[in-house]
């Protein structure tokens, strides 16, 4: 098995070298000419999907400019241990399964890691640099940088770096991370023919002090000094250790005509576009101990007198798909759009125990149908062959409508499905480690799900899905795995809205949550993150000044509580939390380029007692100032 294994291996990394060359090197990619050179947009790595970069402008807006936490980048709505850069945990789980293929399990860190998925590949006339400096309480340091340059024509090459240092307010919660992504991007002329790679690493090291011991010396202040308020762990630390390389090719099978009647003319066929992509990923996951009988664990099975469990996924990947693009020059848009894909997978998982390897086979199709411009339906559909996913699979469809004309209309209000069988995660079943240690083989998990979604510009988004799922697995109050044996039921609605009154704007984020039939998944019934701002432009518009609050609640609930050894949320039934309102008090400047705010969070804490956790024994941070700072250069 090793042997085949290896083999397996350097056949896969010769692929991605090969192909290109059997593919020679036209379709309207090309980014439109601005009078402003300084314009910056960026792609993400779905070249394939589209007839024309799907280009997205960069964010160079004030508002909402504090919220550099990575966890706070689309809401507020997550569990986490009280200093940035800790583990997490979603708060709106919806719709609580992993998609489809092998799934590790272990997700506690994924908001600050960069992934395939959100990596940006930029589209610049000049050299392009932002930099991005914020500092917080406890000496807490981040600091983000961008670039990108034009090598040579259709050639760029860029990076971001991002890098984190938070000792935070109690003994043994630092947290350290460094997050760097070398990206390249190679178009020809008449952009037939592209590549993109990236290669990336990810690295955290993250101090573990098991919460506090004593939640009333937090609650009723009788320690001021956070580092003298006794913790669980004294020595333990969590590291996670990424490097992965992504590329992908596209080739358009036809060569297109040069202008629209040219097209009309010569009964223009598409005969769509193909792509490859490889990438190969290998994360180690790293728990140290060095005081395993500290009373914290209850078992202890390998070593005495430390703990150094060790976890490593490999996972090579090839792709194949074919799509005919969804840009027609003669037409708004395609009635018919469609996309097959073929996936490989090869997957290693190595512990201290065992060492497995697995290939799977994903064949997915997907398709959009637009008979009017107003009306879309789209599909998607896939499926698993091979080793420990074998049998998974999972259907999704969407239908949308919108309400009246494109330019004048009442929103738009879409219809969604999605029905899904899977294995549960590799961890979930099989874990080896000093602490804890389980090998179980599951039922498969089921998901059906309907969901009705209305939109209206950008003041109202609004939604509610009814989930049912069965099988699932969770983590008990003894933080080992178990699989229920009936089906739940999980609602989620939320509103998301903005509404502006002359300078003042009021934005709000609001869900509500019931799960029915079992206590195995506990949420906040309701969530609310609300901010109200006032605008004002300064000397002739050359710079801008947002003064705002921010307020962010949560019911309270039994929450999760958290476990070092495996990085992992498990159930606990002994302290309620919530009931707490966070409050934010905010300055956003902007002068010319550069952008500036200052904050004093959770100022509120001095009036409405000391109750603030979003997890069990990890308070969150006291009130303190924050401040930050980004520029951008051209040249």
């Amino acid at each position: 098995m090793a042997r085949s294994g290896i083999v397996a291996r350097v056949l896969l990394l010769f692929l991605p070298i090969c192909l290109p060359g059997l593919l020679a090197a036209s379709t309207p990619d090309s980014l439109k000419a601005h009078k402003d050179s300084t314009i910056v947009s960026y792609f993400y790595n779905d070249v394939e999907k589209f007839g024309q970069f799907n280009l997205h402008p960069n964010d160079t807006a004030i508002t909402g400019f504090q919220n550099y936490n990575p966890l706070f980048q689309h809401d507020r709505f997550y569990a986490s241990l009280g200093n940035i850069g800790q583990a997490s945990r979603d708060l709106a789980p919806y719709p609580l399964l992993q998609p489809s293929g092998f799934d590790y399990g272990n997700h506690a860190f994924d908001p600050y890691l960069l992934r395939n998925d959100s990596v940006k590949y930029y589209r610049i006339s000049k050299t392009f640099t932002e930099l991005e400096y914020e500092q917080g309480a406890k000496r807490e340091i981040f600091f983000h940088a961008k670039f990108s340059r034009n090598i040579y024509r259709s050639f760029n090459l860029g990076f971001e770096f991002r890098t984190m240092n938070a000792p935070g307010a109690y003994i043994r919660q630092q947290a350290n991370h460094i997050n760097f992504v070398l990206t390249a991007q190679f178009f020809t002329k008449d952009k037939r023919y592209g590549v993109i790679a990236n290669f990336l690493i990810n690295r955290i090291k993250d101090s573990e002090n098991g919460g506090i011991q004593y939640d009333s010396l937090f609650e009723q202040n009788l320690e001021p000094n956070r580092q003298l308020i006794p913790v669980n762990l004294q020595s333990a630390q969590n590291r996670v250790k990424e490097m992965g390389f992504y590329m992908k090719h596209y080739f358009n099978l036809s060569r297109h005509p040069r202008g629209i009647h040219d097209t009309i003319q010569h009964h223009y066929v598409e005969l769509g576009r193909i792509a490859y992509t490889f990438e190969y990923n290998r994360r180690i996951l790293n728990y140290q101990d060095y005081q395993p009988e500290s009373g914290f664990y209850q078992n202890i099975y390998l070593d005495t007198t430390q703990t150094r469990d060790s976890v490593a996924v490999v996972k090579i990947l090839n792709e194949l798909t074919w799509t005919n693009p969804s840009f027609r020059p003669d037409k708004k848009f395609r009635v018919l759009q469609m996309a097959a894909h073929i996936r490989q997978q090869y997957l290693e998982v190595r512990d201290p125990v065992n060492k497995k390897y697995f290939i799977q086979f994903i064949p997915a199709f997907e398709m959009s149908f637009t008979p009017f411009s107003s009306l879309n339906l789209n599909a998607f559909a896939d499926y698993v062959f091979g080793d420990y996913n074998n049998g998974d699979w999972s259907l999704k469809a969407a239908l949308s409508q919108r309400l009246g004309k494109l330019n004048r209309n009442a929103g738009t209000i879409t219809f969604k499905g999605y029905y899904a069988i899977q294995q549960p995660a590799w961890f979930l079943g099989h874990f080896s480690g000093n602490n804890f240690r389980w090998d179980t083989t599951w039922h498969k998990q089921g998901l059906i799900s309907g969901c009705f979604t209305y939109v209206f510009r950008k003041i109202a988004d609004a939604g509610v899905s009814i989930s049912r799922i069965n099988h699932l697995v969770y983590l008990d109050e003894t933080a080992t795995p178990r699989q229920l044996n009936s089906e739940f039921g999980y609602i989620y609605a939320w509103l998301n809205s903005q509404v502006d009154f002359w300078r003042f704007t009021l934005q709000g984020q609001l869900a509500y949550q019931t799960i029915q039939g079992t206590s195995a998944v506990r949420l906040p019934a309701f969530m609310g993150n609300v901010t109200l701002y006032f605008t004002q432009k300064l000397f002739k518009g050359a710079s801008t000044i947002q003064p705002g609050l921010n307020f962010y609640y949560n019911t309270r609930y039994y929450a999760d509580a958290y476990m070092p050894a495996t990085r992992s949320f498990y159930l606990q039934s002994t302290k309620e939390i919530g009931n707490y309102l966070y409050m934010d008090v905010f300055l956003n400047i902007k002068i010319q380029r550069a952008r500036i705010f200052v904050m004093y969070s959770n100022f509120d804490s001095f009036f409405m007692g000391r109750y603030y956790y979003t997890t069990p024994s990890y308070p969150m941070q006291d009130a303190s100032f924050r401040f930050g700072l980004t520029w951008r250069f051209h040249d």
